[in-house]
This record gives C-alpha cells, sequence and structure tokens, in this order.
C-alpha cells in the first residue's frame, strides 16, 4: 500500500496548522508544519520542539536534501507505522512540484475560513506599512475587471476580492490535478471536531482516534504557531473563534455578505454564510 501525503491549502489565518495538528496527533500521521518554508527558509524558521532546525530529529539538513525526495526523506526519518504525512505548505505553486506522483498517494483539502473572520485578520495588517496599499495594486492586477471597485473602495473591498483571488485560485488547482479531494470548513473543524476529523481520518484510510482533538499531549516537531497556545487555554478544538464579531461593524459585515462575487463563489463551492461561520448547502 502506498504512503500517503495529505496537502492542505488554504489562505493565512485559516486554521491549517491547527487542522495538521489534529489529523498529526493519529498514531499513523506526521504533522510537518509549513514545508515550503522550512526548505526555503531553513535558517530563518524554528522548530516548535528543538528551536533550532539543525537538532532537529526531523528537520536536521534537510535543505540539503533534493526537492523532489523531501517526503521519502521525511518517511525515512519518523517511526515505521507512520502511514501519511500532513504537509500544510498551503500554496499550490509549492504542491504542484510533486504532483503527479507514482510512489504516493496524495490527497488535497481545501480549508476555507469564513470571509468575515479573514477580514478582520487582514484589516488588522493592512494598517502596518502601506501593507494595505500593496495589497490593493496586487488584487487589482489579479481582478482586472474590478479595477474601479478596488482602486476606489476602501479596504473591506480589498479583503473580499483577495478571498475571492486565493480561494478561486485553490479550488481551480484542485480541479485541475484530479486527485482525491475535499473541501472542510474552519467552523465544522472547531465545532464539530469528532465528525469532522472521523470522516477525513476514514478518507484518508485510518480509524479516527478520539485522543487527537488533544493534540498537544503530542510531541510535534515543524513549524506550529503560537497562538495554538491560546486555543488551548479556551479549550481546545471547542473553541470557535469568532472575535470578527466585536472588530467588524454591522454595515461591514453586511458589505461582505451581500458581495454579488463573494456569494457566486461560495455558490460555486456549496456553501453558505450562517451567524457562525460558512456551512455546506449539500
Amino acid at each position: 500500500m502506498k504512503k500517503k501525503l495529505i496537502f492542505i491549502l488554504s489562505s493565512n489565518y485559516s486554521g491549517s496548522h491547527f487542522f495538521s495538528l489534529l489529523l498529526g496527533s493519529h498514531s499513523r500521521g506526521e504533522h510537518l508544519g509549513e514545508l515550503k518554508n522550512i526548505y526555503k527558509s531553513f535558517d530563518a524558521v524554528s522548530c516548535y520542539i528543538c528551536e533550532d532546525l539543525g537538532d532537529c530529529r526531523l528537520y536536521h539538513n534537510i535543505k540539503e536534501c533534493p526537492k523532489q525526495d523531501l517526503y521519502k526523506e521525511l518517511f525515512s526519518r519518523v517511526d515505521g507505522n507512520i502511514e501519511f504525512l500532513v504537509d500544510i505548505s498551503k500554496k499550490s505553486e509549492w504542491f504542484e512540484n510533486f504532483i503527479p506522483s507514482s510512489e504516493y498517494d496524495i490527497r488535497l483539502i481545501h480549508l476555507v475560513r469564513d470571509p468575515r473572520a479573514l477580514a478582520r485578520r487582514w484589516l488588522m495588517r493592512f494598517d502596518e506599512k502601506q501593507i494595505g496599499l500593496r495589497e490593493r495594486i496586487k488584487q487589482i492586477r489579479k481582478n482586472p475587471l474590478k479595477i474601479g471597485k478596488l482602486l476606489f473602495g476602501d479596504l473591506l473591498t480589498v479583503c473580499i476580492y483577495k478571498w475571492i483571488s486565493q480561494n478561486r485560485k485553490m479550488a481551480d488547482f484542485v480541479k485541475s490535478t484530479g486527485l482525491p479531494a475535499r473541501m472542510i470548513t474552519y467552523k465544522e473543524l472547531a465545532l464539530k471536531p469528532d465528525e469532522t476529523l472521523a470522516s477525513i481520518c476514514e478518507w484518508i484510510g485510518v480509524s479516527y482516534e478520539p485522543g487527537q482533538k488533544d493534540y498537544w499531549n503530542f510531541e510535534h516537531h515543524g513549524t506550529q504557531k503560537k497562538e495554538y497556545e491560546w486555543v488551548k487555554e479556551k479549550g481546545g478544538a471547542q473553541f470557535f473563534d469568532q472575535r470578527w464579531r466585536e472588530f467588524l461593524t454591522e454595515a461591514q459585515i453586511q458589505e461582505i455578505e451581500k458581495n454579488r462575487d463573494l456569494q457566486s463563489l461560495l455558490e460555486q463551492f456549496s456553501l453558505r454564510f450562517s451567524p457562525e461561520g460558512l456551512d455546506h448547502t449539500g
């Protein structure tokens, strides 16, 4: 039976580390973190457990490994009973280096976060060092037919089209590969962890282990977000981040929910807005 590679595509701040830690806590799985960043920026990235990647049992000298042999090398460094590796490099540009593959059973997961929640995170960043201006220019290039809205609209409009362009690109990539794929929302992962993880584990070909939810009870090398200590303190997998409710005004929430281009893409994804997040319609 082929070993499996689970590639998670998502926007930043969508919960990919959270998802990977949950999956990687399975006795047959291993959380890698963002392999792309580790490989390309070895000296600037730290292992959550070891700090210095040079001292890490999983990643020491990994930058010397040819890119095409990365997963083979990583499988050789983990326990022999590990059946799948979880890579949350997020970007299709990284994953396309390894597709197609005759050596591994590759599965893609498109993790989708509520655009209202991401608008909060992005607006906080856009206030820093002209990041908002650079992002506005970037989105005009990606959405030339929306130049009027993006040129004269507020930064929330930029957030909306950033969400659209990123998630459309990920969905198009997933479709183009023809590989087994799933679309998962942050809401179902946070509010229904047992049901969601059981479904994903069955799809991967392993039996769900309820202890996976308590990911902090397991040793995970590679990258991990410090903010997940905060998630742990709030109740672990059952905590659902809804800070956008206090951050956004009612007018901003309505602007996001009523954007026709966003509504159209959500319909293509068989998703819809709910008071708490995104729900599947099918």
